[in-house]
């Protein structure tokens, strides 16, 4: 008797796994990022805790549906290979998620170029990218949640994803961009307010690109890989990089104070050559001492993410 041929579960159930062992590990690193902020800015504004409360609930939240829908596709149905395109509750619930953890990192976000470059334009656009973003997430969302076959929902739904994705993809770009142009106007020729700054446009291109390149991935697996899972593999990890990118942002004004407030004196001695008082230093008490000359930088007066950097006058 002919042997039937064994069903393939790799690029089915492995980019499930993958993504949500990565899925964890993120949380993780948000759960221990989200400790130190409030122990580092206890006398922030209570909209920003707030908002920290809001992303940490969602992706606890977000990591139960997605062990309880791998759960599901690993143990419960593995022995089924047809179920194995349906898609879990669990799992619809997590792509449901997804939106609205997005929708506040990038509001927080473009809130943050407006009132860096006090722009009303720039607010605009970046608002209508994210809330269209959301709004075709969770359409996309509720009508898997309605067909939940794998199959006709990205025949029907396709047109959603590639939308959502390349309006995301958009809006982190943007904000990348702005928050790196608009800093880097803020320079001032000062060394120290410099370092700062490009430390800030490191930063600033970080938050963005990194989103944006997971999100550019997702959408190349998405078109090209029809069937198997790997962009929903990538697409369960999406919402950890938004709340991990939130909570970086925030923790990252640590460095930027410590960098602000440190003073490296430049001592200038003042004093008459070594060979006319080498005999007489330690013999003459009022022999003259050297002056020591601090000098300090001068930095920009803004504030960003929270951070003041005020002007420090010249000692």
């Amino acid at each position: 008797m002919e042997q039937a041929p064994s069903f393939n579960a790799n690029p089915i159930l492995g980019p499930i796994i993958v993504g949500a062992v990565l899925s964890g590990v993120l949380y993780g690193s948000a759960t221990v990022q989200a400790y130190l902020y409030y122990q580092k800015f206890p006398s922030d504004n209570w909209k920003i805790k707030s908002l920290v409360v809001f992303e940490i609930t969602m992706q606890t939240i977000h990591q139960a549906f997605m062990i309880a829908g791998m759960w599901t596709m690993v143990v419960t149905d593995y022995a089924d290979p047809q179920q194995l395109s349906v898609l879990p509750k669990p799992t619809v619930i997590t792509i449901i998620l997804c939106s609205p953890i997005a929708l506040a990192v990038q509001g927080y976000f473009v809130l943050r170029v407006y009132r860096l470059s006090e722009r009303p334009l720039l607010l605009i656009l970046g608002g209508l990218l994210a809330v269209s973003k959301c709004a075709l997430h969770l359409v996309f969302g509720v009508a898997a949640y309605i067909v939940r076959d794998a199959v006709p929902l990205i025949h029907d739904w396709g047109w959603c994803i590639t939308s959502f994705l390349v309006l995301s993809i958009s809006c982190d770009t943007l904000i990348a961009m702005a928050l790196s142009h608009h800093l880097k106007l803020r320079k001032t020729g000062f060394d120290r307010t410099s370092r700062i700054i490009d430390r800030m446009i490191m930063y600033a291109l970080a938050t963005g690109l990194v989103t944006s390149s997971t999100e550019l991935a997702e959408a190349i697996c998405f078109w090209t890989m029809d069937y198997n899972y790997v962009w929903l593999g990538l697409y369960v990890v999406e919402s950890g990089l938004y709340t991990n990118s939130l909570l970086a942002a925030l923790n990252s004004r640590t460095l930027f104070n410590r960098l602000r407030n440190s003073e490296v004196p430049l001592e200038l001695g003042f004093s008459p050559r070594s060979s006319e008082t080498a005999g007489s230093s330690f013999r003459d008490q009022k022999a003259p001492q050297p002056i020591l000359i601090s000098v300090t930088h001068e930095t920009v007066s803004s504030q960003v993410d929270g951070v003041p950097l005020s002007p420090v006058p010249d000692k």
